[in-house]
Parts: structure tokens; C-alpha cells; sequence
């Protein structure tokens, strides 16, 4: 077993408490996939050049690739290839992950047309939950199902958290459909935002989201949820914060919403226990 040295870097993290529930080794292979995932987000949202960002997110693909080649000259490839092998870890969706970056990377992502933005989803989250349920235990198509519609949910809540730093780093990750249909048309960000009609596409992908946890919830029902404990804790976390995003309402980004420690240990209290 390897152990995971950076475990009190993320209590921060609305993953952590998820993580946090499971048993010492599912624990350690789900940091050193949240590391990876970390590792690869930061390539997108540091202040180097587009070209510089490209090189390094090469050369993470890279890693990747030699992984599974087994050329482990260095502790991240080691570390990562032990809970691989031990979990038969699929290739495609690490990749999967790096090409989601790489839409940020490309500017993709500012007033997306709807079926990139859910291919987006897929890739940064959707991609993410499939590699969970390996370690978690889980094979059948329900939890499958599961997973990807949790993934949509978690995103698309995020990208409502975070409307205002993603401004900051030029992007809005809105569809143009969900725009278009608020009397939205494509503009600079910062005008979007003030538009008066911008909190009605917000409320709008809020029901896309809030969709997403009903039929993430329906298929939760035929998985395997006895060893689902810590995706169902994200999910109660996740629906939390969506309510009380909506509660705030979407006339004002300034202030960013989170949980409080309260809410979080509830939440995490209430996952032990059932």
C-alpha cells in the first residue's frame, strides 16, 4: 500500500469530506486521483502563456501514456500505477480528463453551444466519476448511469459557484442556447453578466442541474449503494450548496457561497450513519 503524504492539503475541498468517509485504501487511491485531477486543472487556470500550458499539458499526457507502458521513473507514475493496477483503472478516461483541460486551454468554453458544453461535463467530472466507481466498488449500468448524471449535477453547481472567477479567467461556461432563450445574445462576459436577464439563464441552469440529482437519485435507487457511501455524501453536499446558491439568488457573484464547517460535518455524520 502507498501512502498519501498530501491528505491535509484539501480540507477545504467539497470532495474531502466524500473521500474522508472511505476505508484507509479506497482513501488513498481517491486522493492520488484527486492529486491528478489537481495537477491538471492547474494547468488551465495558472498565468502562463497558451503555449506554455500546451507544452505541460503534453507532457502530462505523456505521463500518462508511459504509465501505462510501465516507465515508472518518477513517484507520481509510481504512485499512480499502483491503485491502476489494483483497481483496473481505464486509460481512456484519464485522458478524457486531460482533454477537458485542454478545452479550457483552447478557449473553448465561453458561451459553449449545449452539446459541447455536456461533452465538457463529461470529461472533467463525468470522466472523474467513472474512475470513482472502479475504486468504489461499483460495476453495474445503474451505478453507471448514476455517476454520470451525479457528474453533470456536480459541474453544472460549480459553474454556478464560480461564475465570477471564471470571469477572471475568460470564460463563461453557460450554453448559448440557455442565453439565447433567457434574450441573451453573445457578448463580451462582463456585459452578459449585468445583462438583467443573466440571473433567468442561471435559474434555468439550475433546473438543468437540479434534473440531473432526480435522475442521479433515480438510479441510485438500482446501483449498488451499499459501497456508494461517499458519492452519496457529494451528492447531499453538492444539492446543499445548489439550494443555497438559490437561495442567494443570481443578481450578485461577488461573494462566493460555500458550506459552513457545521454543514459539512452534518452532512458528514449523517453519511456514516446511513
Amino acid at each position: 500500500m502507498l501512502k498519501n503524504k498530501n491528505i491535509i492539503k484539501y480540507p477545504k475541498s467539497s470532495f474531502y469530506w466524500g473521500i474522508r468517509i472511505l476505508n484507509k485504501e479506497k482513501r488513498d487511491a481517491m486522493f492520488s486521483i484527486y492529486d491528478f485531477c489537481k495537477k491538471a486543472d492547474s494547468i488551465a487556470d495558472n498565468n502562463n502563456s497558451e503555449k506554455e500550458k500546451k507544452r505541460k499539458i503534453k507532457k502530462l499526457k505523456k505521463e500518462i501514456n508511459e504509465i501505462y507502458r510501465d516507465n515508472l521513473n518518477n513517484a507520481f507514475r509510481r504512485n499512480l500505477k499502483y491503485y491502476i493496477e489494483k483497481y483496473k483503472l481505464d486509460k481512456k478516461y484519464f485522458l478524457d480528463i486531460i482533454s477537458g483541460v485542454e478545452m479550457d486551454i483552447n478557449n473553448i468554453m465561453i458561451c459553449p453551444k449545449n452539446n459541447i458544453f455536456k461533452l465538457y461535463c463529461y470529461r472533467v467530472a463525468g470522466a472523474v466519476g467513472m474512475i470513482s466507481l472502479k475504486i468504489f466498488g461499483c460495476y453495474n449500468f445503474n451505478s453507471k448511469n448514476f455517476g454520470l448524471r451525479l457528474a453533470d449535477a456536480l459541474q453544472t453547481t460549480n459553474i454556478l459557484r464560480d461564475i465570477k472567477q471564471d470571469e477572471k479567467m475568460g470564460r463563461l461556461y453557460i450554453p448559448i442556447e440557455i442565453l439565447n432563450s433567457s434574450g441573451i445574445k453573445k457578448n463580451k462576459i462582463t456585459h452578459i453578466l449585468n445583462d438583467k436577464k443573466f440571473p433567468e439563464a442561471c435559474e434555468k441552469l439550475s433546473e438543468y442541474a437540479d434534473k440531473n440529482f432526480e435522475l442521479a437519485n433515480k438510479y441510485l435507487k438500482l446501483s449498488e449503494k451499499k459501497n456508494l457511501k461517499s458519492a452519496i455524501l457529494m451528492m447531499n453536499t453538492y444539492k446543499l450548496l445548489l439550494k443555497k446558491l438559490k437561495k442567494k439568488g443570481w443578481d450578485s457573484f461577488e461573494e462566493r457561497v460555500n458550506l459552513t464547517k457545521i454543514e459539512k460535518f452534518y452532512l458528514f455524520i449523517k453519511g456514516i450513519i446511513f
